[in-house]
């Protein structure tokens, strides 16, 4: 109620006021000073008591920020800036009718702009910029024509500009910066003629420049920055011919940049980037000869520079970055000397860097990264000795870094990255102490890192990764203590990590992978306190992963793939709980996966394939891993057990690998809760039980999906037809039966389809893909008819079998043909000297190696294999088949029955040949032999040649040089290619070619890296290489399509013989 009562006073007052004013030109002082009073009542708080003198102890003229006309003692100007007054500004200033002047800069006033102050009609200045006030700009402000300064930046202020603001015509600065103002510019903001300066960026004002603009030739600075504007710039902005400031960037303005702001001859800054102007930079800026700052990037021009810009002396700012521009750097750069910065980059540039950019002496920052420049880093780059950035990354630039650039002592940041830049790093870079940034991979760099580099001690990103830096990583890196990120992976660096690298506690991500450290993770890593990313993949680190690894408890990425790591994985590792990347794969990691990693719950990625770990997959750590969105990968394991119901609950994962596991059980139905899933991989399992279609097809973003090689039964559900973006579906090697559903040759993503070595009957259907499959995508299955290759659906085929004569060979392990290779691949990346072999005459082998094989009965092998039933089938080809067999030990092998037609009488000879070579052989990849069998009764019957079998011998070569299956292949373009089509083409594009089929492991022992030979093309081939190009052609010469034109095993044993004596 009181509150209420003095509203009603104030109220009175203020009329009363009114009133006097009205009546007589001689102010009224006492409803000044209480207007005064009121003012100072609206404050909530003073904390500097600036208005604490404002009583009747003192008259009003003497308080604080209070100046009155000295005749009259009438108030006229307000000034309280920067004295962090909070409350609201009260409406009865209004009652001030002398005021001249109110200046609320810099405090903490809320609330609205009282409309009353457009009383104030001898105001002049009204400054309230810096507080905190919102609502509209009052229309009423209008009405103040004797207003010559505006400024109400720095508030919250919402709406739009008022148009009556176009009649204070005395305006001479106008500012409205930072504020929520939406709507257009005012379109009689021409009627201003007076204002010089009209900023308002750092709003969200929409619509286009009014043309009327052209009417303010008093204008001096002109800022719309950070807006929303739109259109063209009007071409009456060059009758502005005061302007020397005009800053448009940051807004949506499009069309061409008007030449006539050449006119414009005062301009000092021009600022139109990020904006969406196209067309070409006028030539007639190039008479804008007072101006110092040109900033066009981001924007989409696409013409070359014009000379004409060259002549302007005063630029010290040229910055044309991020356009489509065209053409050479022209030499005349080198005449703007008064240049401090100069950004050409993320264009389309081509040619070299002028040498004459050498003589922009007080050049600081230079950028020209992201375009197509060629040829060498000018030589006397070290002219540029004020040069604090040099940014030359992402072009075509090749030669050496030149040793002049030692000499730009100046240097903060230097990136040379994405080009093809050789050579050494020269000497002296130590002496850029205050170098922070050195980033220069990937190139072609070679020799070994400079030990005064170490000397750059305030270095805090030091990227070298993917060039051929030799060498080992020395002690001295530790001096580096304030490197943050420090990139060194994929190089040639051996020797172990140094622990020094402790030193560096400072680091965020140590980057190291793709070398050839050995050795142990130095426990010192484990001062890195602040690591989050650790990349140590693809090395040959080994022993066990160090306990004190997981006290780094920042890690976010943990990388150690690819090593040879040993032992069960830590229960410790649950203590990395921000883990977000964890990729163990490749070690030789054991034990069982541990169930501390539930704690791991913001793992997005899991990578713990080919280990041995064993065990069950523990379902308590699925179930904690809701947020994996990326891929999870336990395959190549011995893990057993059924496949958890919790593996469902990864909702958001797009990948599921389970493959080549002993994993038991039904594909459970809860599975169905993965539907983000794309890829899914369980083959090679001894999974049963029907597949459970109605969980299946709630992913209905699956890809790709295998299940071959496990135990499944019944019928292929014809709802898998559901899946519409399925791509790849291979189903082979179950005991799947019944027909093929027709619904899946209606499937049009479906590209790659395997239905082998099932039960299925009846006729194959005949519409989408089944139009162009292959027999090997159904080979296996008897009872299918009704394609070219397999037997007509109308008459039933009275023979069972052809009249092939059949033929045991040889029992040995999985696939033992690739025991052959072995003479290659270990002797020749290993450099084996050759051995002797002698021949014999006798119709028995003397094999005289450590390794002593057993012949077998004709009998033993057809017990072992149910006398060869289809139902132990494993493998096949037109030429062979592999059976799964157990001995009477109880032990299991793998069978091979050759399908020959044609046998020389020498074949025998060449068998104990070969048979006298697989027992020589040694190798971690490559299973045992046991055994042969050879009956020479059966031999006889037709004759046996050593040819027939090498077209096979050719595709298992290749299949274990490129690690690929022989089927289900694609080419860049998604089209079906076969293995010897893959290896075809990769020989063709030579060494380089074929590093990029061949499987990482054998790669990984070239001596140089993988990804550093994709860019040297022109090197002669290394002995090893040379070797590996002759093998992929001995491959390609045994699968020729003409068996004429194929060589006989006895001469690729020579071949092969004769490559790895070299």
């Amino acid at each position: 109620m009181a509150s209420q009562n003095v509203f009603i006073l104030h109220t009175f007052i203020f009329c009363s006021v009114l009133l006097t004013v009205s009546q007589s030109a001689v102010p009224n002082l006492e409803a000044e000073v209480e207007a005064l009073k009121a003012f100072k009542n609206a404050i909530k708080h003073d904390p500097s008591g600036a208005l604490a003198g404002w009583s009747e102890a003192s008259h009003h003229c003497n308080w604080t920020g209070v100046t009155c006309d000295n005749s009259l003692n009438q108030v006229v100007a307000i000034s309280l800036g920067g004295m962090q007054l909070q409350g609201e500004i009260s409406p009865f200033l209004g009652n001030i009718s002398g005021l001249q002047v109110l200046d609320l800069t810099s405090n903490l006033f809320e609330g609205h702009i009282p409309p009353q102050l457009g009383l104030c009609s001898q105001l002049i200045d009204l400054v309230l910029y810096d507080n905190s006030l919102s609502g509209l700009i009052p229309v009423e402000l209008g009405d103040l024509k004797k207003l010559q300064s505006l400024d109400l930046g720095g508030n919250y202020l919402n709406g739009s500009i008022p148009e009556s603001l176009c009649n204070c015509t005395s305006m001479l600065q106008f500012g409205v910066i930072f504020n929520n103002l939406t709507g257009i510019i005012p379109e009689k903001i021409g009627n201003l003629v007076n204002l010089q300066l009209f900023v308002a960026y750092g709003n969200n004002l929409i619509g286009s420049i009014p043309v009327s603009i052209g009417r303010l030739q008093a204008l001096q600075a002109l800022d719309f920055s950070q807006n929303q504007l739109s259109g063209v710039i009007p071409r009456e902005i060059g009758n502005l011919s005061n302007l020397e400031y005009l800053l448009l960037f940051e807004n949506s303005l499009v069309g061409n940049i008007p030449s006539e702001l050449g006119r414009c001859g005062k301009l000092v800054e021009l600022d139109l980037y990020t904006n969406q102007f196209s067309g070409v930079i006028p030539p007639e800026l190039g008479n804008l000869i007072n101006l110092e700052k040109l900033r066009l990037s981001e924007n989409r021009l696409n013409s070359t520079i014009p000379l004409s810009l060259f002549q302007l002396k005063s630029l010290t700012n040229l910055g044309l970055s991020n356009n489509m521009l065209t053409g050479r750097i022209a030499p005349e750069v080198g005449s703007l000397r008064s240049l401090l910065v100069l950004t050409l980059h993320s264009n389309n540039f081509t040619g070299e860097i002028p040498a004459s950019i050498t003589n922009l002496s007080n050049l600081t920052y230079l950028s020209l990264g992201f375009n197509f420049l060629t040829g060498e880093i000018p030589s006397n780059i070290g002219m540029l000795y004020n040069l604090k950035n040099l940014s030359l990354h992402d072009n075509l630039l090749e030669g050496s870094i030149p040793k002049t650039i030692t000499n730009c002592t100046q240097l903060l940041h230097i990136d040379l990255s994405f080009n093809r830049i050789t050579g050494k790093l020269p000497q002296g870079l130590g002496q850029l102490y205050n170098l922070t940034t050195l980033s220069l991979g990937p190139n072609q760099m070679s020799g070994e890192i400079p030990a005064d580099l170490y000397n750059c001690s305030n270095l805090i990103i030091l990227s070298l990764g993917e060039n051929n830096f030799s060498g080992m990583l020395k002690p001295g890196i530790g001096k580096l203590y304030n490197l943050q990120i420090l990139k060194s992976g994929f190089n040639s660096l051996v020797g172990p990590i140094p622990p020094e690298i402790g030193n560096l506690t400072q680091l965020f991500y140590l980057l190291l992978s793709g070398n050839s450290f050995s050795g142990h993770i130095p426990p010192e890593l484990s001062r890195l306190t602040l690591l989050q990313g650790l990349a140590l993949y693809s090395n040959a680190l080994e022993g066990p992963i160090p306990e004190n690894i997981f006290g780094l408890t920042r890690l976010t990425v943990l990388l150690l793939g690819l090593n040879r790591f040993t032992g069960p994985i830590s229960t410790s590792i649950s203590k990395l709980e921000m883990l977000s990347v964890l990729d163990l794969h490749g070690n030789l990691l054991n034990g069982s996966i541990p169930t501390s990693m539930e704690h791991l719950n913001r793992l997005m990625s899991l990578d713990l394939s080919h280990n041995h770990l064993t065990g069950s997959i523990p379902g308590s750590v699925m179930a904690k891993m809701k947020s994996m969105q990326i891929f999870l990968n336990l395959s190549y394991n011995i893990l057993d057990g059924n496949i958890p119901l919790e593996l469902g609950m990864l909702d958001g994962v797009q990948s599921i690998d389970l493959a080549n596991n002993n994993l038991s059980g039904i594909i459970p139905k809860t599975l169905a809760g993965c539907r983000n899933l794309f890829s899914l991989d369980l083959s090679g399992n001894r999974l049963t039980g029907s597949i459970p279609a109605e969980a299946l097809v709630q992913m209905s973003m699956l890809t790709l999906m295998n299940l071959s090689g496990n135990d499944l039964n019944g019928q292929i559900p014809e709802k898998l037809a559901e899946l519409k973006h399925l791509s790849a579906l291979d189903l082979s090697k179950n005991q799947l039966d019944g027909i093929i559903p027709s619904s899946l040759g209606n499937l049009s993503s479906l590209k790659h389809l395997n239905l082998s070595f099932n039960h299925l009957e009846g006729r194959v259907p005949e519409s989408g893909l089944f139009k162009s499959i292959s027999s090997s995508s159904l080979v296996g299955n008897p009872s299918l008819c009704g394609t070219k290759f397999l037997k007509s659906c109308s008459k039933k085929n009275s023979h069972s079998f052809s009249k092939k004569t059949v033929f045991i060979l040889l029992a040995i392990g999985v696939v033992s043909i690739i025991l052959v290779l072995a003479v290659a691949i270990p002797l020749i990346l290993q450099h084996a000297k050759k051995h002797k072999t002698t021949s014999t005459e006798n119709p028995e082998p003397e094999f005289t190696s450590a390794l002593k094989l057993i012949r077998y009965d004709r009998n033993e092998i057809e017990n072992a294999t149910g006398f060869f039933s289809e139902e132990n089938i494993i493998g096949a080809s037109s030429l062979s088949t592999v059976y799964r067999g157990q001995l009477e030990d109880g032990k299991t092998v793998a069978v091979k029955q050759l399908n020959l037609q044609q046998f020389s009488a020498e074949s025998d000879k060449c068998f104990y040949r070969e048979i006298k070579t697989l027992s020589q052989l040694r190798h971690r990849h490559l299973v045992k032999v046991l055994g042969y069998a050879w009956e020479s009764e059966f031999a006889y019957m037709r004759r046996v040649t050593t040819k027939v079998d090498v077209f096979s011998f050719g595709i298992v070569v290749m299949e274990v040089l490129m690690k690929r299956r022989p089927t289900g292949l694609t080419d860049k373009d998604g089209l079906p290619i076969s293995i010897r089509q893959l290896a075809e083409e990769a020989l063709a594009n030579g060494i380089n070619g074929l590093l990029q089929v061949l499987d990482p492991v054998i790669t990984k022992n070239l001596t140089r890296e993988e990804e550093a030979l994709d860019q040297v093309i022109t090197k002669n081939l290394t002995m090893e290489e040379e070797a590996l190009k002759q093998l992929f052609q001995i491959a390609l010469s045994c699968t020729n399509p003409n068996p004429e034109e194929r060589p006989n095993m006895n001469e690729v044993l020579a071949y092969l013989q004769k490559i790895s004596a070299r």
